[in-house]
């Protein structure tokens, strides 16, 4: 008879959480059987195998890839990749699921979200399940408003890498850079800074960059500086990314 695997091992089979190995069987979108007078999910390996085909493509692969958190997307690990969002409940929806994935796998987790949004992003991100003060006590959960200029907000996010253990996971919703009044030529220089950071497993760059709020020449620059692109629930190489 055929070993049925538990949602501990498809867990490891796709190097998610099992809150994620959860969330794609509640959605259907992993198939699962039930089994025992308790329903326990159990998988087939072939089953497994078929969902891990669909999740790949020719450029992002499960293999070497860590999820976003929403709607089954991978990124290439290492990644600094930018969110367009088209409004604050797309904002808020990819946002809360990012930083709860990183939790979730008990990632190093920093947040750097201007006074205008962080209550709405810690309320959805508790809300969707996670105990936010809980994650802060444990050191797990940095949460920063922005610097001033360029270097010490580098300073910042390379701090808290160092002390990090385990993976590392940054979200920056990145309209603090306009109640900081940062120019252009100061967002470029932070985002240019972020490619310096060495590319390798175990960190994650994901910065928010909602349309509305950000002229055509800012987001040309968004689209030059990120190597990928999370734009209406998919990721793609941006064309004009230019790697210093």
């Amino acid at each position: 008879m055929e070993r049925l695997m538990t949602v501990k091992d498809a867990a490891v089979f796709f190097n998610v959480s099992e809150m994620t190995i959860r969330r794609w069987t509640n959605s259907g979108a992993l198939k699962c059987y039930r089994v025992g007078g308790k329903h326990e999910r159990r998988f087939k390996a072939q089953d497994l195998q078929a969902y891990l085909e669909k999740l790949s493509s020719p450029v992002l692969t499960a293999e070497k890839s860590v999820p976003l958190g929403q709607h089954n997307l991978f990124v290439p690990d290492g990644t600094h990749l930018t969110h367009l969002s088209m409004n604050i409940s797309e904002a808020l929806d990819i946002g809360s699921a990012y930083l709860r994935e990183g939790l979730e796998r008990e990632e190093t987790v920093l947040l750097v979200v201007g006074t205008g949004n962080i209550d709405k992003l810690l309320s959805r991100l508790q809300s969707s399940g996670v105990d936010v003060g809980r994650a802060k006590s444990q050191g797990r959960l940095h949460i920063s408003h922005g610097a001033d200029d360029p270097p010490t907000m580098a300073a910042v996010i390379s701090q808290t890498i160092t002390n990090a253990k385990g993976r590392f996971r940054l979200f920056g919703d990145m309209t603090w850079v306009k109640e900081k009044k940062w120019q252009l030529k100061a967002t470029r220089q932070l985002e240019e800074m972020g490619n310096t950071f060495p590319i390798i497993p175990g960190r994650l760059f994901l910065c928010q960059y909602p349309l509305a709020a950000f002229s055509g020449e800012e987001l040309m620059m968004v689209a030059e500086t990120h190597k990928y692109t999370l734009y209406k629930d998919a990721v793609q190489e941006s064309p004009y990314f230019a790697s210093n």
